[in-house]
């Protein structure tokens, strides 16, 4: 699945015989899956359904909030697909104990990478024994607790106040954390719906009003590497200041801020995207 990624400010955006165009730049529609659109772009609703109608799907990121919005045809795809995963809720915390399991072990080989020791196999032990949602959450946010913890310490410390927060986030940290969190978090919606899931309906996530639940679950996956995406972004040298971020009901990266981030959210979608497909590919053998 190929994700193409438009920054260009102010862009138009055509198509014209199978080709489209943003102002003078071409991509052919067969290259392209996925396109995500991360700034200020105009085009009309024809090209749009022009677009879709081809099994592209758009994602449109807010330049200012961590807001964004899915374009996607509403042709039906792969019925058989939300069929299986519908049956698979009788077994929904068989998928959730394999969800948490691997989550603690990809956290905690994050963390070695940085020569930080975090002892798994207790939590994981614990894993395996739960007989309840419940148990099994609440392993996750003691474990989630403890690596936190840890993680922090590979900040620098004007960035952070060594605490998770969100919702809204309260410092440099913790918002570049939530901003790529809902970015792969919309990437991994898209996929979904592309692959023929059902997005609301997951297994260690319940579905609640537009929350796509199989997305979040899809996410623990890979918050061990957007974590330390983030540490990277903090060691690069002059990368990111203060200045990079504002205070509006919490703390959130600038316009200014993402426009230097760019090619790296680049490296980082274009990394991910081939990970992110095989473990769809493993759930669709789950269920």
């Amino acid at each position: 699945m190929n994700i193409s990624i438009i920054d260009k400010k102010d862009a138009k955006i055509t198509v014209e015989n199978s080709v489209i165009k943003i102002d003078d730049a071409k991509l052919p529609l067969r290259l392209v899956d996925v396109l995500l659109i991360m700034s200020s772009v105009t085009f009309d609703s024809k090209e749009l359904l022009k677009i879709t109608d081809a099994g592209v799907n758009i994602v449109l990121f807010s330049n200012y909030s961590q807001k964004s919005t899915i374009i996607s045809s509403t042709s039906a795809k792969n019925s058989e697909l939300k069929m299986k995963q519908y049956l698979a809720l009788q077994k929904n915390l068989q998928i959730a104990k394999y969800l948490i399991e691997e989550k603690i072990k990809r956290h905690a080989y994050q963390l070695s990478l940085n020569q930080i020791t975090l002892e798994a196999n207790a939590y994981i032990e614990k894993v395996k024994s739960v007989t309840s949602h419940e148990e099994l959450l609440g392993i996750e946010g003691s474990f989630a607790r403890e690596y936190f913890k840890l993680y922090f310490d590979l900040i620098p410390s004007q960035f952070h106040k060594h605490i998770r927060t969100k919702q809204p986030p309260q410092d440099p940290a913790n918002a570049l954390l939530s901003y790529f969190y809902s970015m792969i978090y919309n990437i991994i919606t898209v996929k979904l719906i592309s692959f023929g899931f059902e997005s609301s309906i997951g297994y260690l996530h319940k579905p609640f009003r537009d929350h796509h639940a199989l997305s979040s679950d899809i996410m623990e996956l890979f918050r061990d590497q957007i974590n330390q995406f983030v540490v990277e972004l903090f060691r690069e040298k002059e990368l990111l200041s203060m200045e990079d971020f504002t205070k509006k009901g919490g703390v959130y990266l600038t316009f200014d801020g993402k426009k230097k981030l760019y090619q790296h959210v680049k490296d980082l979608v274009q990394g991910l995207d081939f990970k992110i497909n095989s473990e769809l590919t493993n759930l669709k053998e789950m269920l």
